[in-house]
């Protein structure tokens, strides 16, 4: 079961770096996107994924891709020479990536991010528009069928009188 709330307020309480996208994003933007994993960019440091990890590790992080689904034992100076991390954990999966392409880095994200309140938490989120053009450079079908509805929120929103 995915408990995006909690990973959220563990990853906010250790004050991790990170800038929320991928379906969780789509939500906050106004998407009725249903989604069953947290997706955030990072910088990929030895500091960031200490502190990650230690909010984490109550929690048995694991590897999501491997077979079996081995632990995470490796240590953050290693972890952060990795380019993505597809972890699961007791509250749910988390895939943590080091560039949202089209878009790029941690800082290229971070710097057009928008800060909104999230499960009762303020979050850096991505921007609309670079999630748009996330969407629509994965090119899956899901996230094509996203993109429109985001497009179209987006339109919406210009529309409305300020």
């Amino acid at each position: 079961m995915q408990r995006t709330p909690e990973i959220l307020t563990l990853l906010l309480d250790a004050q991790v770096q990170f800038v929320i996208i991928g379906g969780v994003a789509a939500v906050a933007h106004g998407s009725a996107t249903f989604t069953l994993d947290l997706d955030i960019v990072a910088p990929f440091t030895e500091h960031n994924f200490t502190k990650l990890f230690d909010a984490l590790a109550p929690y048995h992080p694991r590897y999501a891709l491997a077979v079996p689904k081995r632990p995470v034992t490796e240590p953050p100076t290693e972890l952060a020479t990795y380019q993505n991390l597809y972890l699961l954990t007791d509250l749910g999966r988390l895939d943590i990536l080091s560039t949202a392409q089209p878009v790029g880095t941690y800082d290229d994200v971070a710097s057009k991010a928008v800060s909104m309140e999230l499960y009762g938490h303020p979050c850096r989120i991505i921007g609309l528009d670079d999630l748009i053009a996330i969407k629509q450079h994965v090119g899956r079908d899901k996230d094509r069928m996203v993109a429109r509805e985001l497009l179209a929120l987006r339109d919406r929103q210009a529309m409305k009188p300020r």
